[in-house]
């Protein structure tokens, strides 16, 4: 690994569609900018660079790439380098299996010990007839 310039950071964030924050109403940040990205999943990730044109030891480097970009090294050079962004999965909602089952129905069968993972994949009818008393 190779220590990153704030540069470096700066121009990943741009490839990989990072937010720069604007400063508070009425205040003005100095020494720093501040960079968002929403992931699919929800989370949100930041990363402070510097406004100065200095480089990170090569600790910090490691630390803003893994736990603050959260990408491999490689992506983080390919972005900087050639242009191209990280690979991000996207989610997927996943596809249930069974029938779209009535609400009331599904509190009956919560209510009798069963799982929305058991109700995943039943049809109506078999949920029905999980009901009925043997």
């Amino acid at each position: 690994m190779k220590p990153a310039r704030y540069d470096d950071v700066r121009a990943f964030c741009r490839v990989d569609g990072w937010q720069r924050k604007a400063d508070a109403p009425g205040r003005s940040v100095g020494k720093h900018e501040v960079w968002t990205k929403a992931l699919h999943d929800g989370a949100v990730l930041r990363t402070v660079i510097s406004k100065d044109h200095g480089t990170y030891k090569l600790s910090t480097t490691a630390h803003i790439i893994k736990h603050e970009l959260r990408v491999t090294e490689a992506e983080f050079w390919a972005a900087v380098h050639q242009g191209t962004p990280p690979s991000r999965p996207e989610l997927r909602p996943r596809k249930a299996t069974g029938e779209t089952l009535p609400l009331s129905l599904v509190r009956a069968l919560l209510a009798t010990g069963y799982s929305t993972e058991d109700m995943r994949s039943l049809t109506l009818a078999q949920a029905k007839r999980l009901l009925k008393p043997h």
